[in-house]
C-alpha cells in the first residue's frame, strides 16, 4: 500500500515504537498504554492513536482503510451474494423492498462485534 505523504500517519505508524502492528492482538493492545508510559512515549499524539485502536469498532474502521477495494469490481459479486442469501432465507425477490424483520436480521448479521 502506498502512503500519502500529506495524510496523517496511521495509528499503527504512531504506535510502532511500542511494537504495535496490524497483527497485534486486542489483548496485547490493551497493555500498550503501560508500555508507552514506561518508555515515556505517552503524548497526546500517541494517546489519540491508541484511542483509535483500543475499541473493536474503532480498530475495524482503521483496518478497513488499509485495504484498496475496487467497488466497481466487488459490488456486483456482493449484490449476487446478498440475493442468494435472501433466496435461501425465503426473502423477497431481487429488487423488491425488504420487510422490517428481514432488514433487522441482515443488519444484526452485518454488525456483530464479538470480542
Amino acid at each position: 500500500m502506498i502512503k500519502d505523504p500529506d495524510s496523517a500517519p496511521s495509528p499503527y505508524d504512531v504506535l510502532a515504537e511500542a511494537g504495535v502492528t496490524p497483527w497485534t492482538s486486542h489483548a496485547e493492545l490493551r497493555d500498550v498504554p503501560f508500555e508507552l508510559l514506561a518508555r515515556r512515549l505517552m503524548t497526546p499524539f500517541t494517546q489519540a492513536a491508541w484511542d483509535e485502536l483500543r475499541t473493536v469498532p474503532g480498530r475495524l474502521l482503521v483496518d478497513l482503510f488499509r485495504y484498496d477495494v475496487d467497488l466497481a469490481d466487488e459490488l456486483p459479486e456482493a449484490v449476487a451474494e446478498i440475493d442468494r442469501l435472501l433466496r435461501e432465507q425465503g426473502g423477497p425477490d431481487p429488487g423488491a423492498p425488504l420487510s422490517d424483520e428481514a432488514a433487522a436480521r441482515l443488519l444484526a448479521d452485518l454488525v456483530r462485534f464479538d470480542v
